[in-house]
């Protein structure tokens, strides 16, 4: 059979936020020209819940109640004839599939029953932050090197797999199945029953083992409530799938009346967040009521999107595209042991991007004069230029990741935000360096490059995701770079790239005395094939979320061989730490840079720590107060320069902002 069906986008993201409402994540890249018909500078920006692709504005940031709104994520299916379009990358094709027209074998698709199982897995993870190596050196090696890094949690055994560890561990509400149109939402929490698809029918799960914290601790630390759900589903007024995450929780098991220290980024012991990840399965019923099944998804969900039109400049699409070109044969055109040089990549979709990112980082950071412009002149950049004219001087000031020695070289190499892997700076990814090189010898093209529907809207969806610095990352981490979490045959399956190679279960025979789940997929230690669980992405995280958001302002380098007191940025793209606020901007002046997060709690006197609260626990109690930065055009108290992206929405009180560099012990005041 030639004809498939893919869920699409193949990885969807959804972001915590303290309101019942939500809006959809946003399927237009970050900064980058948006479709026609949509405003010019709203690319990256969330859409509108029950509309198609309406953009929304600084009203829809939060409720009424002035809590922020979640991010959900909308998933559709789509259909391709391998016939036409035989399997390769860009396929091109694909078309949305829609209910009562589709047809398969003659016969109209009249329903999808989606079923959707997420899980929270961190508290019974690795440690991050390996110790025996030094802080997020080459991560992958604490698997690679065969001996495992230490376990979090430890008092609670030292079996992953241990199925008392795991019950008390493991946050698992179990499968929940949905269909039909402007279906109610669906939850994911600790009363409703678990629920999965079988055929064209929903089997409902009484006797799931369900896990949540409550479950095994009776004294829970839970400032904004304990964690219950980790999520709902419903469906819109044409079947697809919406996921609505949970609210961005943090609870901690007590030592009496206190909660357990919360001291370190990145791995806290005696903590939960309600984050989660897991696969989305849907099946397709004919008119005659028999079913098609289709190739998955997944679904995970982070950190709150606070920047979304600010594009990455080495994003997660950057890093997943290029394990997949240089290591799972996406395209032989570019890379079969090596790189073609004979390859031209398109201007527009290959090289423009990492132009742009640099120019609007310039919003989220706290840059000189001189600084802000020469970014400028970055985001100005067109194909007509001639690469050595350019500001740039072609690959002059572009960091090479192919040449160890400029890892630790700053200014006046760009990015000029702090790398990872031991990596003092941030460089493009090889095939992104690629791409320059041949931008650079004038080897590119002037538009033609096309993407299907469905494969733009998987492109769209992980460039607006981190890249790069995975310590550990703040959407996923360095595990996108490992080929063993994806579906590795995918040009002869129907599967198409880019697809977690996720484990199914059988949930009519799983045992309520007994956990589903087990330790899970693990780098360089779990054989190739569909082992992928609920929870096995997002337990490489920080637990919880808050530290790691609150800790990544800036930082000095690390290594830092020269011993510099100068910091840098860490995810100035998803963490902002600088900006200009809507309220106090007007006309083309912008008034002064405040930092994003800010006020009582968040002062010190040394600037390496600035930017952040300096207590973890009151950013556990204030993230939801953290404002939004969007194009001025989409700001509705004023009238902005829709090139302006402005801070919105904040609840945090506006301290200033000291010029860049800053130095730890500053010699004078000026």
């Amino acid at each position: 059979m030639t004809q498939v069906f893919r869920i699409h986008p193949a990885i969807g993201f959804a972001r915590v936020g303290n309101s019942e409402e939500y809006y959809l994540q946003p399927e237009t890249i970050a900064g980058l020209p948006v479709p026609d018909g949509l405003p010019p500078t709203s690319g990256g920006l969330p859409i509108k819940a029950g509309t198609e692709d309406t953009p929304i504005t600084s009203d829809d940031v939060r409720d009424r109640f002035g809590q922020l709104k979640r991010q959900a994520a909308r998933f559709r299916v789509f259909e391709y004839d391998l016939e036409k379009t035989p399997e390769r990358y860009p396929n091109h094709g694909g078309r949305e599939l829609e209910l009562g027209k589709t047809k398969v074998d003659g016969k109209n698709v009249v329903d999808i029953v989606w079923t959707v199982h997420t899980a929270n897995k961190k508290a019974n993870n690795y440690v991050l932050e390996n110790p025996e190596l030094k802080p997020f050196e080459q991560m992958i090696d604490g698997y690679a090197q065969g001996a495992l890094p230490p376990i979090r949690n430890p008092q609670e055994g030292d079996d992953l797999n241990n199925p008392a560890r795991i019950r008390r561990l493991v946050i698992d509400p179990g499968p929940r199945a949905i269909k039909g149109c402007s279906a109610p939402k669906v939850d994911l929490d600790r009363t409703t029953p678990a629920s999965y698809g079988c055929g064209a029918e929903i089997v409902t799960k009484y006797d799931y083992p369900k896990s949540f914290p409550g479950d095994s601790f009776n004294r829970l630390y839970a400032p904004d409530g304990e964690i219950d759900t980790l999520g709902q589903i419903e469906t819109d007024e044409q079947g697809r799938l919406i996921f609505a995450p949970a609210y961005g929780r943090a609870n901690s098991w007590t030592r009496g009346d206190a909660p357990g220290p919360l001291t370190e980024p990145v791995d806290n012991d005696g903590w939960f967040d309600d984050t989660c990840d897991g696969p989305v399965r849907a099946v397709l019923v004919l008119e005659d009521g028999s079913t098609v099944d289709t190739v998955g998804a997944w679904v995970i969900s982070t950190d709150p999107g606070y920047a979304p039109q600010t594009l990455n400049v080495v994003s997660l699409w950057d890093d997943i595209y290029d394990t997949w070109v240089r290591k799972l044969q996406l395209a032989p055109e570019i890379y079969d042991t090596r790189f073609n040089k004979k390859y031209q990549p398109d201007f527009a979709e290959h090289i423009y991007p990492i132009f742009r990112a640099a120019a609007l980082q310039r919003w989220n950071t706290n840059l000189p004069e001189l600084a802000i412009r020469s970014h400028d002149a970055v985001g100005a950049i067109s194909a007509d230029d001639h690469p050595a004219q350019t500001i740039l001087g072609g690959l002059g000031f572009i960091r090479n990741p192919n040449i160890s020695s400029q890892n630790v070289v700053g200014a006046p190499l760009m990015p000029l935000s702090l790398g990872d892997q031991g990596k003092p700076f941030l460089s493009p990814s090889f095939t992104q360096y690629f791409f320059l090189e041949q931008w650079n010898a004038g080897t590119f093209k002037k538009g033609g490059y096309t993407l299907g529907k469905g494969e733009a809207l998987d492109r769209a969806v992980l460039m607006n995701c981190l890249g790069g610095r995975f310590s550990p990352g703040i959407d996923m981490t360095f595990i996108v770079r490992q080929p063993g979490l994806y579906i590795t045959h995918w040009n002869c399956s129907g599967v198409g790239p880019f697809r977690i190679n996720g484990k199914h279960f059988d949930y009519a025979a799983v045992q309520p005395s007994q956990p589903l789940l087990t330790e899970g997929w693990v780098p360089c230690h779990t054989p190739l094939g569909p082992h992928i669980e609920p929870g096995d992405t997002s337990k490489f995280m920080s637990i919880p979320w808050h530290t790691d958001y609150n800790s990544c302002a800036v930082h000095q380098t690390d290594p830092n061989p020269d011993d510099s007191t100068t910091v840098y940025w860490s995810w100035p793209a998803q963490r902002p730490v600088a900006v200009y606020v809507a309220a106090e901007a007007s006309g083309d002046a912008l008034g002064p840079q405040r930092f994003s997060v800010r006020g009582p709690g968040t002062f010190t006197d040394n600037p390496a720590q600035e930017g952040r609260y300096q207590e973890y626990l009151d950013f556990v109690e204030n993230w939801p107060k953290v404002g939004m930065i969007m194009t001025g055009s989409q700001i509705t108290t004023g009238t902005y320069d829709p090139e302006h992206f402005l801070e919105v929405e904040s609840l945090l009180d506006a301290p200033g902002v000291q010029p860049w560099p800053q130095n730890a012990k500053p010699d004078d005041d000026d």
